[in-house]
């Protein structure tokens, strides 16, 4: 096999080898190297001559603020990426009609043109869906406008080599399997049309179903993950056939790597199921703020294997599914974002509770972020041993602020108690001499006393 290898390798060296020879031997032509000095110049004109426009009328009217000048700068805007490719056009059409007055080939000139109605048929879709939708078209050029004009032009290009074809169908054997390279390339592109369709159904469905079904967005999203990745395997799949992949060999191997992956995989498996029944139960959603390990933190993003929370100190921690399957996590959002800020303290035994529950009340009012329904209250927990003890309850819809929030109140209730003179008492201790005071005392002041001998 490793000598099939070898042949095979030798095969593609010489392939490539011809295909180079080839082309040398087409370049070193006179006719062919006048078309491409001819072709180089189009472009470089096409390329500097709108540019040169654009460099002298963006000062004019880019920091305009008139309305007619900036109307007129926002039309140059959109039809300045149609300069180029039209600019391209007129000049190889006339390149052409110069080549047939002068009796030379202009094969290459042919070619170049179709490409370049290629860019601007390429252009104008572009122009036409940004002033549709804005910048929210990005995500369509970059994965569907922009690799099908690629696309476009790289086989309007191979049919321009010569010897193209003996390369594509050039082939390597690996045992059983034999792929081409022009089958490789086939497979990566129905693996890649797969993929972009696999996107835009998921991404209609988010859009779309909603509206239509009066469901939650959760849920949809889950629905939606799954088509994806079911479109996405079936890609796979029909990739490996076009290769020529013998799916009995694959099953073959797939059941025997089955254990040994299934005891190396299992949390893996175990966060990819924890993953889906989140999707599917919406315990947990996107945007829902949450108490792990003691720390507030709010959920950015649901994956099949983990969960993404970002922390009040941004930092953006990655959770494996399963914790929030098999632990106790806290969501103070899951029905509404109404919680409520607890702010234990305690007051000197000199206090009135009555008072200390009004102004403990009132201050917690004057918080910008505390809500007046349900208004706070102050439970009383018990007598302490050096203070009547409280619990200030005060409601919030903003639960990711709750730190600061109750830190916040502890600032007003200190500023509210020493204006009113209120004592915040700590702990004390009475010490207690069996002998008394005086005992002690005496103690001290004589020489060689028990005091003296301990010390």
């Amino acid at each position: 096999m490793e000598n099939e290898i070898v042949n095979q390798t030798e095969n593609l060296r010489e392939l490539l080898q011809t295909q180079i020879d080839m082309m040398l031997a087409v370049i070193s032509r006179p006719v062919v190297q006048y078309q491409l000095v001819a072709m180089f110049i189009i472009l470089l004109i096409s390329w500097l001559g709108p540019e040169s426009i654009r460099r002298w009328w963006w000062p004019r009217y880019a920091n305009n603020d008139t309305p007619n000048v900036s109307s007129r700068y926002r039309r140059l805007a959109a039809l300045y990426h149609l300069y180029p490719p039209i600019l391209a056009l007129i000049l190889l059409y006339f390149t052409r009609w110069l080549f047939g007055q002068l009796n030379l080939p202009n094969g290459l000139l042919v070619n170049l043109t179709i490409i370049i109605w290629f860019w601007l048929f390429y252009r104008v879709l572009l122009s036409v869906i940004y002033m549709r939708f804005g910048d929210s078209a990005r995500p369509y050029r970059n994965w569907i406008i922009t690799p099908i004009f690629i696309l476009l032009v790289v086989l309007q290009a191979s049919a321009i080599l010569p010897g193209s074809k003996p390369l594509i169908n050039a082939t390597i054997s690996l045992g059983t399997i034999t792929v081409s390279l022009g089958g490789f390339l086939t497979a990566l592109i129905v693996l890649y049309i797969f993929v972009v369709v696999a996107w835009v159904v998921k991404q209609m469905m988010v859009e779309i179903l909603p509206t239509r079904l009066n469901a939650e967005l959760g849920v949809i999203e889950s629905i939606a993950t799954l088509v994806r990745y079911l479109l996405l395997s079936i890609g796979i799949v029909l990739s490996l056939g076009v290769m020529g992949l013998d799916f009995t060999s694959l099953a073959i191997v797939a059941g025997g790597l089955s254990v040994g992956i299934g005891i190396g995989l299992q949390d893996t498996v175990s966060n990819f199921v924890s993953g889906l029944v989140l999707l599917f139960e919406q315990s947990l959603r996107p945007g829902d703020v949450v108490e792990l390990d003691g720390r507030i933190s709010q959920v950015e993003r649901i994956s099949l294997r983990a969960t993404t929370v970002r922390t009040r100190t941004n930092e953006e921690l990655i959770i494996p599914n399963n914790r929030f399957t098999s632990e106790q996590v806290k969501n103070l959002t899951r029905s509404d974002r109404l919680v409520q800020v607890l702010v234990p303290f305690g007051v000197s035994y000199k206090s009135n509770p009555q008072f200390i529950r009004h102004l403990a009340v009132e201050t917690a009012l004057t918080h910008p972020q505390v809500l007046s329904e349900p208004t706070p209250r102050l439970l009383f927990s018990g007598y302490g041993e050096s203070s009547l003890d409280f619990n200030l309850s005060a409601s919030i819809n903003q639960p990711e602020l709750m730190l600061s929030i109750r830190s916040d109140l502890y600032y007003l209730l200190w500023d509210a108690f020493a204006e009113h003179n209120i004592e915040i008492p700590f702990p004390q201790r009475d010490l207690n001499l069996r002998d008394g005071w005086e005992k002690f005392a005496s103690d001290l002041r004589v020489p060689g006393s028990a005091t003296d001998g301990e010390a």
